[in-house]
C-alpha cells in the first residue's frame, strides 16, 4: 500500500514525499546493530519488502523480555511513515542513507522531528503489523536500510541490498534464499550462518584497547606533542582539502579527499618506514612545504640528519635527499629531550629548522634545496644546565611570531612561568618573562595540562592558551607581552570540579566548528565530544555535539581523533582513525552529523591495514 514519509511542518528539515532528489550517494554511516551493547540477539539473511526489489531488510529478534529494546542503528533525524491503516518510524542519517524499524511496540513517535544519536531507543521489538505484512514467529525489528539515491523504477521503495553492509563488527553476505546469509566478523571469520532468525549476534560494548604510544599526544590526533611543535599540511593536491599521509612499514602512503570520501591508499614513497630504519621515538617526521613551491614534501629527522622527499603535487614524492647533516639521532639529538621545530624564523617565506640542544637554540636556514649548517642564535633554553636545562618532557617550547614583525619568536614555558626571546633576524634576544603563570611551579604538566600559543581572539596577535587545573585560561599577547591571565572556561580542566579531564585519556584541542573563524574548543570525553564555542573573550557553555568518538572506544595510543575541515565548508569535522578504517562526522554548525565510513584503510585492525600509533603515524591537517 502507499507509504509517505513525514516530518512536523515546523522540522528544520523539510516535508518531503518518498521519492527525495538526492543526486548521489553519501558515504555509507557507521551502522551499529539496533540493540544495547554487550547483549545477544538471533539474526537473519537479508530480504525483501513486498514493494522493494533489492534484498534490504534484515530481522534482528530478542532473546528474552528483558532486552527488547530497539535502538538507532545511526544518527539522524526520526521520521515517520504512514499508511492507510497506520505508521512506523525511520531515521534520516543524511547523504540519502535512511534506517526504517518495523513491527515495533511503544514506537516512540515523539522523537518525530527529533535529532537523535546512535543507540537512542525507538521502540521495543514486537509482531505489530501497522502496514501489512506478516508477524513472524516471535518479537523481532524489521531492519531496513534504503537509500534515496538508488536509481529503482518509479514508485519504488528505494532499498539498498544489505549485503556488504558492515553493521557495528560484522558484515553479511547473502546465500541462497531469503531470510539466509553469513554473518562474518572484521577478520573475515564466520560468526554466524543465518538460516531465518539464527541466534545469535554480541553487540559490540565499544571499548577500545589499551596501550600504544608512550609519546605524549594531548590532542589525540596520533601525532606525538614534539612532532606537531611543527605545524603540518597535508593538503598534497592542492584544492584546499586534507589528504591523509601514513608512515608505514614500507614508507609513506596516501588517500585523496575528495570532499566526500577518500580514495584507495597508495604508496607514495619508498622511505621513511619502519622498514627502512625510522622509529617513531627516535626520528621524528612531518608533512609540511619546505621548497618554498606550495606543495607539501616529506621531512624527517633521521640517524645522520635532515631529509627531505619533494612532494610532486600528486600522488608521489621525490626520491628522499638529505639536506642536513645536523640535528641526526647520531649526533646526540633525543626525542624528548631536544625538540625539533620547523618554521620560518628569518622572514623570508621558506621554514627554516630550529633545534632546542643542549648548549641552546641551533638554527640551520632554508636554501630553498637545503638547509644550511647549523648557527647557535641562543645559549638558553637549551637542555644542558648552562642553558636552563630545559626538557621536551617539562617546558613546551615553541616557535611563534608574538611581535608581528613576520618572524617566529621563541615562546618557552618555563619553571615559573612564560618566556619570550625575541628574533632579531639573525640570532634571538635574551629571553623575558612575558606572564607568570602556565608554569611548571604552579603544577602545569605536559600531559595533563596542555599549553598552545596561537591567536584565539582573532586580532591577529599570538596568545597563550592553556588546559589548566581550573578549566581554560589564557594570556592575550599584546605585541610586546601578555596581559593578565583570565579563565575563558571552567570546564576541560584537570580538578573535578573542570571535569576531571585526564591526559591520556580525554584529548581537548581548537578547531572553528562554526565558521565564524575563531578556534573552538573540541575535546572528546569518555563518552561523548563536546564543544565550547569561542565568543572572542570567552568560551561557551560545554556542550556535547556528538555521542560518538569517545575515550571509552577512540582511546589514545590506538585510534587517532582530528578536528580539521575535512569537507571544504569552513567549518571543522572530526575524522577519526578507526578500528576498520576513517570515520567522518560533518559539522553542520551546532553538531556534528553521522559518522560515516570514508575509506577502510588506515584502522587499527588487520583487516584495515594494521596502523599502530606506536609505530605509524597517520596525519591529515591543513
Amino acid at each position: 500500500m502507499p507509504l509517505t514519509r513525514e516530518l512536523p511542518p515546523d522540522s528544520s528539515i523539510p516535508v518531503a514525499p518518498l521519492r527525495l532528489t538526492v543526486p548521489q550517494y553519501g558515504p555509507q554511516p557507521v551502522f551499529r546493530l539496533p540493540f544495547a551493547p554487550g547483549i545477544r540477539w538471533g539474526a537473519s539473511g537479508s530480504h525483501s519488502d513486498s514493494d522493494g526489489i533489492n534484498r534490504g531488510a534484515i530481522d534482528f529478534s530478542p532473546l528474552s523480555s528483558k532486552d527488547r529494546a530497539v535502538r538507532t542503528v545511526a544518527a539522524g533525524t526520526v521520521y515517520r511513515v504512514r499508511c492507510s491503516t497506520g505508521w512506523f518510524l525511520g531515521v534520516d542519517h543524511g547523504g540519502g542513507w535512511m534506517s526504517e524499524y518495523y513491527h515495533l511496540t511503544n514506537a516512540k513517535s515523539s522523537l518525530v522531528g527529533q535529532w537523535v544519536e546512535a543507540g537512542t531507543t525507538i521502540g521495543t521489538a514486537g509482531q505489530t503489523l501497522p502496514c501489512g505484512g506478516t508477524p513472524g514467529d516471535s518479537a523481532h525489528v524489521h531492519l531496513s536500510i534504503l537509500n534515496a539515491a538508488l536509481d529503482v523504477p518509479s514508485g519504488k521503495r528505494k532499498y539498498v541490498s544489505v549485503s556488504g553492509i558492515q553493521f557495528d563488527n560484522y558484515t553479511l553476505r547473502d546465500s541462497s534464499g531469503a531470510y539466509n546469509g553469513v554473518w562474518r566478523n572484521l577478520q573475515g571469520d564466520v560468526v554466524l550462518t543465518a538460516r531465518r532468525v539464527t541466534c545469535c549476534l554480541t553487540a559490540s560494548s565499544r571499548v577500545g584497547p589499551t596501550g600504544g604510544s608512550a609519546l605524549p599526544d594531548t590532542d589525540g590526533d596520533g601525532i606525538d606533542d614534539y612532532s606537531e611543535a611543527t605545524t603540518w599540511d597535508t593538503d598534497l593536491n592542492s584544492n584546499g582539502l586534507p589528504d591523509i599521509v601514513g608512515f608505514g612499514g614500507a614508507g609513506v602512503y596516501t588517500a585523496f579527499n575528495n570532499g566526500r570520501t577518500f580514495g584507495s591508499n597508495r604508496l607514495a614513497l619508498s622511505n621513511f618506514g619502519t622498514s627502512k630504519g625510522w622509529q617513531r621515538s627516535s626520528h621524528p617526521r612531518m608533512v609540511l612545504d619546505v621548497t618554498g613551491d606550495g606543495r607539501p614534501d616529506v621531512l624527517g629527522f633521521g640517524a645522520s640528519g635532515v631529509s627531505v622527499s619533494a612532494g610532486s603535487g600528486g600522488s608521489s614524492f621525490a626520491t628522499a635527499r638529505k639536506w642536513s647533516s645536523d640535528f641526526g639521532s647520531d649526533k646526540g639529538w633525543r626525542v624528548g629531550v631536544h625538540q625539533r621545530v620547523v618554521a620560518d624564523v628569518t622572514g623570508d617565506g621558506r621554514p627554516d629548522v630550529i633545534g632546542f640542544g643542549g648548549a641552546g637554540v641551533y638554527v640551520a636556514r632554508n636554501t630553498g634545496s637545503a638547509f644550511a649548517s647549523a648557527q647557535l642564535w641562543s645559549r638558553q633554553m637549551g637542555s644542558d644546565g648552562g642553558s636552563g636545562g630545559w626538557r621536551a618532557s617539562a617546558h613546551p617550547r615553541f616557535v611563534a611570531d608574538v611581535t608581528g614583525d613576520g618572524r617566529g619568536d621563541l615562546v618557552g614555558f618555563g619553571a615559573r612561568g612564560v618566556y619570550v626571546a625575541r628574533n632579531t633576524g639573525s640570532g634571538f634576544a635574551p629571553m623575558q618573562p612575558w606572564v607568570s603563570d602556565f608554569a611548571v611551579s604552579q603544577g602545569w604538566t605536559v600531559v595533563n595540562h596542555p599549553r598552545y600559543v596561537f591567536d584565539i581572539d582573532g586580532d591577529g596577535r599570538a596568545d597563550i592558551v592553556g588546559f589548566g587545573a581550573n578549566g581554560v585560561q589564557v594570556a592575550r599577547g599584546t605585541g610586546s607581552g601578555f596581559a593578565a591571565t583570565t579563565r575563558w572556561s571552567g570546564s576541560y580542566g584537570s580538578s573535578a570540579s573542570a571535569g576531571s579531564w585526564r591526559g591520556r585519556v580525554h584529548s581537548r584541542t581548537f578547531a572553528d566548528v562554526d565558521g565564524d573563524g575563531r578556534p573552538d574548543v573540541v575535546a572528546f570525553g569518555t563518552s561523548r565530544t563536546f564543544v565550547a564555542l569561542n565568543r572572542g573573550s570567552s568560551f561557551g557553555p560545554s556542550t556535547a555535539w556528538t555521542d560518538d568518538f569517545g575515550s571509552r572506544e577512540w582511546t589514545q595510543g590506538w585510534m587517532p581523533r582530528v578536528a580539521v575541515d575535512a569537507n571544504g565548508d569552513g567549518r571543522a569535522d572530526i575524522v577519526g582513525f578507526a578500528r576498520d578504517g576513517v570515520h567522518v562526522a560533518l559539522s553542520t554548525g551546532s553538531r556534528f552529523g553521522a559518522a560515516t565510513h570514508w575509506t577502510g584503510s588506515f584502522g587499527w585492525d588487520a583487516s584495515a591495514g594494521g596502523w599502530r600509533v606506536g609505530s605509524n603515524p597517520r596525519a591529515i591537517g591543513l
